[in-house]
């Protein structure tokens, strides 16, 4: 009745479960195992364990059969079996010697789980810790950069205080964004919140945000674009539009399908009624970055026109 018993949880368990001699020859193979590696029970008993064995991974199951020799039980090997197909999948074994009526070692038995979904989740676990920490490093290092550019600047304590703070907000918007979902950010939408905070101060009416087709953004580019349309927005604010009541802000962009397949986002940034504009004598860091962001992270230049009415930028985003 017992062994019955223990036969019916045998032949019901959801692992694989096998038993061998010490030889390696198969004398059991229940339901679970023919599901995992393919083979029925009548194909493996009475055939070498062996041909379940993985390419460059031969040399185990002889090193497992000598530590059951031994008297010495494997719990929780991982590795990799071969099944019928000729694939590959990874398992958890546990080996444990069989012994006979008189106390002798006869056998092993061999107890098989796919972990197969349980490695990819830590593969993936893996590589997301490692994207959070290139991430986490990046961006302490554009930080760094920023508060000793913003440094550079000759403002006083207030004003780089306000400089560095408003460009620490462009980012966490920009980082917001590009985290609540992985496929990227709804441009209209960084658009919107980046420069909301003008609209607040300059007056709805001072922002105009034209109709473009949507364009998901991609994640690795929300947060360069972001610090672009930043800077441009304080730019506007010292020098630009923004800095009397009269000046405007248009916003508007279009989707470019080249033969190469690789879209191009074109943005524009139009300012008007402000103050007349002339070509600056020198690049300050904000008009570096914007140059810098868009031929880097951004993958296309930006265009700036310095026109007597209001300047005219143009950004280039390759959307791939």
């Amino acid at each position: 009745m017992a062994n019955a018993l223990l036969a019916a949880i045998v032949e019901s368990s959801d692992d694989a479960i096998a038993s061998k001699t010490l030889a390696g020859i198969v004398t059991s193979w229940n339901r679970a195992a023919e599901r995992l590696f393919g083979y029925a029970a009548e194909e493996m008993i009475g055939r070498p364990i062996a041909v379940l064995a993985a390419p460059g991974r031969e040399h185990e199951m002889p090193a497992i059969l000598e530590r059951v020799r031994r008297g010495e039980r494997v719990d929780h090997f991982d590795t990799v079996r071969r099944r019928k197909d000729g694939t590959l999948v990874e398992v958890s074994l546990t080996v444990s010697p069989v012994r006979d009526g008189h106390g002798r070692i006869v056998g092993a038995s061999k107890v098989a789980r796919d972990i197969t979904e349980r490695r990819r989740a830590e593969r993936e676990r893996e590589l997301r810790f490692g994207e959070l920490r290139h991430r986490v490093k990046n961006l302490l290092a554009l930080v760094q950069a920023l508060a000793r550019r913003t440094a550079t600047e000759g403002r006083s304590g207030a004003q780089y205080r306000d400089a560095f703070l408003g460009r620490l907000d462009a980012l966490a918007v920009a980082h917001e964004l590009a985290f609540a979902a992985e496929g990227g950010a709804d441009l209209a939408t960084l658009v919107g919140r980046t420069l909301e905070p003008y609209a607040g101060e300059c007056g709805a009416a001072a922002v105009t945000v034209a109709a473009g087709p949507a364009v998901t953004l991609p994640a690795t580019k929300v947060q360069a674009l972001a610090l672009v349309l930043h800077e441009l927005a304080t730019n506007a604010v010292k020098h630009g539009a923004w800095s009397t009541p009269e000046g405007r802000v248009r916003v508007g962009w279009r989707v470019e399908e080249a033969a190469d397949e690789v879209h191009r986002l074109r943005l524009r940034w139009q300012e008007r009624g402000g103050p007349r504009v002339a070509p600056p004598a020198a690049r300050g860091f904000g008009t570096r970055l914007v140059e810098h962001a868009a031929a880097g992270e951004l993958g296309g230049p930006a265009e700036l026109v310095f026109a007597p009415e209001g300047l005219e930028a143009e950004i280039t985003v390759l959307l791939g």
